[in-house]
C-alpha cells in the first residue's frame, strides 16, 4: 500500500484516508486472530454461547469503525480473516499485485464541477494476515474535497472477488464518463451513478463514507 506522505513530503489526503481505511481494518484483524485463539468452535453446546457472545462483540466493533459485514454469518467472515496468508504459491500471483486506476470526468460546462475517481486495489497486512482492500474515491475537485469514499474488504481466498470488484468498478465509471459525454446523463446524475454502481458490489466487509454532492454554479 502508497505511503501517506509521499516523496514530496505533502500529505495527499487519499493515501490519508486510505491509510485510515486500512488502520480499522488492521483493528479487525487483530482481534479477529484474538478470537482465533479462543477456539471458536462448533463442539459442544456449553461453548455455543461464548461463541455468540464473541461474535456479538465483533459485531459491536464493526459498528464502532462504521465498518459493515455484508456476509450473514459474521462467525465465518471471523474465521476467514484469521486464518493467517496464503500460501507461498498463491502470494506470487501476478494477480495479487496491488492495482491503482483514475478516471477523470472533466466538466462540459464552466459552472460545473469535475470530478476524479481513484480506485485501488491494496494487500492490508498484520501480525501474518493479509486482506485486500479495493477502494473507489471520487473527489469534486472545484470544491475539493470526497464526496464518496468506498472501502471493500476481501480474504486472501477471495482474490477472485476483489479483481472481480476492482474491474466492475473500473469499467462502470469509464461508462459513466461516457454517458456524459455523450450527452445522456447531466452533471448532477454522476455522483448519484457513482453509489449506484458502488452499491452493487459485495464485499464481506464494507466501510462506506458519503456525503451529499451538489453541483456547484458559479
Amino acid at each position: 500500500m502508497s505511503e501517506v506522505v509521499p516523496n514530496n513530503n505533502l500529505i495527499d489526503d487519499l493515501y490519508l484516508y486510505k491509510y485510515e481505511a486500512a488502520d480499522k481494518m488492521r483493528q479487525v484483524m487483530s482481534k479477529a486472530q484474538e478470537y482465533k485463539s479462543q477456539k471458536m468452535t462448533k463442539t459442544a453446546s456449553a461453548n455455543q454461547i461464548d461463541q455468540n457472545n464473541l461474535i456479538q462483540l465483533f459485531a459491536q466493533m464493526l459498528a464502532t469503525l462504521n465498518m459493515t459485514a455484508n456476509n450473514d454469518d459474521i462467525k465465518d467472515v471471523v474465521s476467514r480473516i484469521a486464518k493467517g496468508s496464503v500460501d507461498k504459491e498463491a502470494s506470487i500471483n501476478k494477480d495479487s499485485k496491488e492495482k491503482k486506476d483514475d478516471i477523470k470526468i472533466v466538466s462540459k460546462n464552466i459552472k460545473d464541477s469535475h470530478y476524479q475517481v481513484d480506485i485501488s486495489k491494496d494487500v492490508i497486512k498484520q501480525n501474518g494476515q493479509e486482506v485486500f482492500m479495493v477502494s473507489c474515491y471520487a473527489r469534486d475537485a472545484y470544491l475539493g474535497r470526497y464526496l464518496i469514499k468506498r472501502n471493500f474488504f476481501y480474504t486472501m481466498d477471495r482474490e477472485k472477488s476483489a479483481n472481480n470488484a476492482y474491474d466492475e468498478i473500473l469499467t462502470k465509471v469509464a461508462a459513466i464518463k461516457d454517458r456524459y459525454y455523450n450527452d445522456l446523463i447531466e452533471t448532477p446524475n454522476i455522483n448519484a451513478q457513482l453509489k449506484q454502481v458502488l452499491d452493487g458490489v459485495v464485499s464481506e466487509i464494507e466501510i462506506k463514507e458519503d456525503t451529499l454532492g451538489t453541483t456547484v454554479h458559479r
